[in-house]
């Protein structure tokens, strides 16, 4: 059974760890150019009485909330943050789920999805597409063959000019400025909503995954600076074919959010009519647009 003591012997000794191999990977570039990862500084930056606790003047384990700021001094990854935490003691976070249990929870979306009287598509805490349904197939123009799987990442979604929903989604200057504020905020909103996870390896190649647009738009750059989040609803344009005589029709839609479990992903991104224009081209698709949408 830990002691107090001991307890805090060994959180002492795994800070140590991370800072060291902090400090050996400074040449490597991979930090701010202020960092030096030395007991002075994490005491000045993260914890007042680090230096009180390595030479045994204070035996009082911090405090959960400063057992975060030290995690994020360090830099540590999600798993890294759980170790100090359950070293001093504390309830580890859980932000994401993988292996089984996430093949679990995209099977619970799945059915979730399959009950929805509307277009939509599963999505991962990585951005990947885990599925959509017929009618999102058909209001965004995805051929039956699903050629385009391999570039199923709702970054690519957006983004990517070989695939439809990119051309349907900037035909004018209206629908490029409300693409462009789309976009712009989904990033925003990407990185607010897995700050505890931004040291992580998956949300850093989600980035790179963002960054390899950049070179195209160069506006974009702009996104990856963190800025506020607006919290109103977000109307978006697509040029959709209507199936009933076969002509490109201007809509505009909306998105919400379903999740299944007590986790923000996976989740079931659903796609609403926002216009008359809309709803005509959903009730075409079979769906059933009640009233509260007309």
């Amino acid at each position: 059974m830990h002691t107090k003591n001991t307890r805090l012997q060994q959180l002492l000794y795994m800070i140590e760890q991370f800072r060291i191999a902090r400090q050996r990977e400074i040449s490597l570039g991979k930090y701010m150019p202020w960092k030096r990862f030395t007991q002075q500084e994490l005491n000045d930056e993260a914890c007042a009485t680090y230096k009180n606790l390595l030479v045994g003047r204070s035996l009082r384990i911090p405090d959960r909330n400063r057992i975060l700021t030290i995690a994020d001094y360090l830099e540590l990854s999600s798993d890294g943050r759980n170790d100090l935490l359950l070293a001093a003691g504390y309830l580890p976070i859980q932000t994401e789920i993988s292996g089984n249990a996430l093949e679990q929870a995209i099977g619970q979306a799945q059915h979730t999805m399959n009950v929805l009287p509307y277009p939509a598509m599963i999505v991962t805490h990585t951005e990947d597409i885990k599925g959509y349904n017929e009618s999102f197939r058909r209001l965004f123009g995805f051929p039956e063959s699903h050629a385009y799987d391999h570039l199923m990442n709702r970054i690519d979604l957006h983004f990517n000019p070989d695939l439809p929903v990119y051309l349907r989604s900037t035909f004018d200057r209206s629908s490029f400025e409300m693409w462009k504020t789309h976009a712009v905020q989904g990033i925003r909103l990407f990185k607010n909503n897995h700050i505890l996870s931004r040291y992580d390896d998956w949300y850093q190649r989600v980035l790179n995954r963002f960054e390899h647009y950049l070179a195209e738009e160069q506006w974009l750059e702009d996104a990856l600076v963190t800025g506020d989040i607006d919290n109103g609803e977000l109307t978006q344009t697509l040029l959709t074919r209507s199936e009933s005589n076969g002509e490109f029709i201007p809509i505009q839609y909306k998105q919400v959010s379903i999740t299944t479990g007590n986790l923000m992903t996976p989740k079931v991104q659903v796609f609403l009519p926002v216009d008359d224009a809309a709803r005509r081209i959903f009730e075409e698709l079979g769906c059933h647009v009640n009233e509260e949408l007309r």
